[in-house]
């Protein structure tokens, strides 16, 4: 009797574990500045933003209904209790394959390459977000760092999706 009653609790313990995969995009030349999100949605994801494999900022990304495309978003993390993320951008996802637009280029006429999206206003919007004092011009550079730099260079640059991430960038099929 007691072998039929562990049977069912030896089994449940060998059998494999179903890990999420993770969808890396990596800055093409800031390879220190990752972005690390969850697979478990198709039409939308989230996670972060990792400089040197810790998380400074939420990543979010996802198909828009109606018309199409994708979107993107950025925020702060919070540190406080109220979870308030202050969003820094928003906006359109750009992605090209190889040196053609992958939305604008008709299938037909779409050639193999290199797939690599871009998030305009990124570098923009987070210099300005680094602003101690809004009436200074000159107050985003007062806390500049290495960090810093690296990452308004990956943010205007081109994010290199991994396999995983492929049904996450729109025209790239």
């Amino acid at each position: 009797m007691r072998r039929y009653l562990l049977t069912p609790l030896i089994l449940f313990f060998f059998q494999p574990v179903q890990a999420d995969e993770t969808c890396l995009f990596i800055s093409q030349y800031e390879p220190d500045l990752m972005i690390e999100v969850s697979t478990k949605e198709y039409s939308q994801t989230s996670g972060y933003l990792n400089y040197k494999g810790s998380p400074i900022f939420r990543f979010s990304t996802g198909i828009r209904k109606g018309y199409g495309g994708q979107y993107f978003s950025i925020s702060n993390m919070s540190d406080s209790l109220d979870f308030q993320d202050k969003n820094i951008v928003y906006g359109s996802v750009i992605t090209i394959v190889g040196d053609q637009s992958a939305m604008g280029t008709p299938k037909s006429e779409r050639k193999q390459g290199l797939t690599k999206v871009f998030f305009p206003n990124f570098g923009l919007n987070y210099y300005y977000s680094l602003a101690t004092d809004v009436n200074s011009l000159d107050s985003s550079f007062e806390r500049r760092t290495k960090k810093i730099d690296s990452i308004l260079s990956a943010a205007e640059g081109f994010w290199i999706p991994s396999e995983i991430c492929k049904k996450y960038v729109l025209g790239s099929w």
